[in-house]
């Protein structure tokens, strides 16, 4: 019985001295720092990848956020975001409005409204809009950092649309770890 008594004592100590452990031994100095943020969609930056496909950049690196991204992006229907992965990053997609087929390495799956689908880096996946409907999606990358390359491809809404030549395409592919299939 003692025995059962102490290993009981023991753990509860053992329990409420790892509780008692500064915080920042778990967490970085500079997450500690932080503070929060609310943006609206009129702080936001909107930059057109193709003539009529715009992605809006709501929360990313530039707000000094380093743990994660947030944007959104409207696909009409028939277009797509080609099957491709990233090597830095995890990515996480949410459907808002629409439907399509979200491509998952080599398995294509149904996606509607309120579908949503998370891809570690270094896996193949895409979304085609296959609805009649405009198919507007949330989706963001952890960590933080990638949405610069939508700003270096597209080109800010209120700007006359100019494609970047597929150079300078592969070139920022290369840089933010992004590989088409």
């Amino acid at each position: 019985m003692l025995i059962r008594k102490e290993f009981i004592q023991t753990a509860f100590a053992g329990l409420v001295g790892t509780a008692m452990i500064p915080f920042t031994k778990f967490g970085s100095s500079d997450n500690l720092n932080k503070k929060g943020l609310v943006k609206n969609v009129n702080e936001c930056e909107t930059y057109f990848v193709r003539e009529n496909t715009s992605i809006t950049i709501h929360i990313s690196k530039s707000d000094n956020i380093d743990s994660m991204s947030i944007c959104t992006e409207e696909l009409l229907p028939g277009f797509s975001i080609p099957v491709h992965k990233h090597l830095y990053a995890d990515e996480i997609f949410h459907i808002i409005k629409g439907s399509g087929i979200f491509t998952l390495d080599n398995e294509e799956i149904q996606i509607n409204v309120g579908g949503s689908a998370f891809v570690p880096k270094d896996t193949w996946h895409g979304l085609k809009n296959t609805g009649t409907e405009l198919l507007l999606l949330t989706f963001g990358f952890s960590p933080a950092g990638f949405e610069d390359y939508f700003r270096q491809t597209g080109t800010l809404k209120g700007l006359p649309f100019k494609p970047k030549p597929q150079e300078q395409h592969d070139l920022l592919a290369k840089k933010y770890g992004m590989v088409y299939k």
